[in-house]
């Protein structure tokens, strides 16, 4: 780094979760007083406390989009983040926007990944905007690493010593902006990546039911997914809190005295968080690999593999977390 001071841009043009998997490398950077900012999508722009960053910066550009449109709005915004004269971009994103992005900013450090045998023409192609890449596995790593450990290597050049920390006591205020007030129910994310994932709402209200058995659930859901949610709480007789801003939903998951979640934003805010959480994974190809890679990181936590009568399953996991 010489006499320079380093300024670091990260490109995450991605999910809630995928963003959050950042924050292990936002708390080390943050450490030592490196200043970050992040390069969110519109739905996460809010996703990270005030403090964690210098700025939260919300990128309008389209993902697997190579119009001549999307191309524009990608130099218009690289133009536009040249100015902030960062020293080092981190592609944390495999999206091409992202790699495009990084080749507009032209900083003097653009870090990103590339498999050169899983995707030898990729790999090509996103050198011509880095000046050095990071090996991540095209497909699912045998190795198993944990998203945060994948993403925190693209930082070991500024905090070469450091590594991933599981503290909830570091974690938590980077996702939190204040401290909700406890309530002593469980949160239970109701989103349509249940059905997503393969999970019907039948074993999705069996599984409430079970919950709500052994005590008072609080059913949270996102505003944009009101009419799943309304299915749900007209087939449970159970009230939906629905969510329009993500700091509110943020302090619902973080005042609970646990989470039971889809493999989704919800878990990985919770296990940011340290909120005890069930987290629930379909039982798709390459299982035990998805696991390792999107477990809740530093939360007490239990899997439970969707499959038949999970939902049995999965209150047991919960009166198990919480004894």
């Amino acid at each position: 780094m010489g006499r320079v001071s380093p300024s670091v841009l990260i490109i995450r043009l991605d999910g809630i979760g995928d963003a959050l998997a950042l924050t292990p490398l936002l708390a080390a950077l943050r450490h030592h007083a490196i200043p970050v900012d992040v390069l969110l999508q519109p739905a996460n722009g809010g996703i990270f406390a005030t403090r964690a960053l210098r700025e939260a910066i919300v990128g309008n550009v389209l993902l697997r989009c190579s119009s001549r449109s999307n191309r524009a709005a990608i130099a218009g915004l690289g133009a536009e983040l040249a100015a902030k004269q960062y020293s080092h971009v981190l592609v944390a994103t495999e999206d091409p926007a992202g790699y495009r992005l990084a080749g507009a900013i032209g900083a003097p450090i653009r870090i990103g990944f590339a498999d050169s045998l899983g995707k030898p023409l990729k790999s090509l192609w996103s050198r011509r905007f880095l000046t050095s890449t990071i090996y991540r596995s095209a497909g699912l790593d045998r190795r198993a690493p944990h998203e945060c450990q994948v993403l925190f290597a693209l930082g070991r050049p500024l905090i070469p010593d450091e590594h991933p920390t599981r503290e909830t006591t570091e974690l938590r205020p980077l996702i939190l902006e204040r401290e909700p007030q406890r309530d002593d129910r469980v949160a239970v994310q109701i989103t349509d990546k249940w059905e997503r994932l393969g999970i019907s709402a039948e074993q999705v209200v069996a599984m409430l039911r079970r919950i709500a058995a052994a005590g008072s659930p609080r059913l949270v859901s996102a505003a944009s997914e009101k009419e799943y949610g309304d299915r749900i709480g007209a087939a449970t007789a159970m009230a939906v809190d629905y969510f329009d801003q993500l700091e509110s939903w943020k302090e619902a998951l973080g005042a609970a005295t646990a989470v039971v979640t889809p493999d989704c934003g919800a878990m990985h805010v919770a296990g940011m968080i340290g909120t005890p959480v069930v987290a629930v994974f379909p039982p798709a190809r390459g299982y035990r690999l998805q696991v390792a890679r999107w477990a809740p990181w530093a939360a007490p936590h239990r899997i439970v593999r969707a499959d038949d009568g999970w939902p049995v399953r999965a209150g047991s996991a919960l009166a198990e977390l919480l004894a």
